[in-house]
């Protein structure tokens, strides 16, 4: 059941609002630097008027990224965040997003998921 439903898209991402979370998709292929994360997150903190949601990231579509990029995102990407939990494929978004976690350690709670379901359930425990 989807209880609020809202949409947004930009060059390089699409976000949406469905039952208190905030979903992000990157779209194919992105070669994410520091503009490209600063465009995406002033996007994302429009999009959320105001308001702190916990995040549920497809990264897939990240090819590539740089170190300004990363850090960018790790720490100013986090405002109006709860948690965040990025979905990754097996292959390389997996790897990387490991190698983000431990390198550029985001300072909200963060966790990687190949498993839809259990990224949600990490994310509920921010619901009040």
């Amino acid at each position: 059941m989807i209880v609020h439903k809202e949409y947004m898209e930009n060059a390089f991402a699409e976000f949406w609002i469905e039952n208190r979370i905030l979903y992000i998709r990157y779209k194919p292929d992105i070669f994410m630097d520091i503009e490209a994360a600063r465009l995406i997150v002033a996007d994302r903190v429009t999009f959320q008027k105001g308001k702190l949601y916990p995040i549920l990231c497809y990264a897939e579509g990240i090819a590539s990224s740089t170190k300004p990029a990363r850090d960018y995102l790790a720490i100013k990407g986090s405002v109006l965040t709860l948690a965040i939990a990025y979905i990754a494929s097996p292959k390389v978004s997996l790897a990387m997003l490991h190698f983000f976690k431990e390198i550029n350690k985001p300072v909200v709670p963060s966790e990687i998921f190949t498993s839809e379901m259990a990224a949600r359930k990490f994310l509920h425990s921010y619901l009040s």
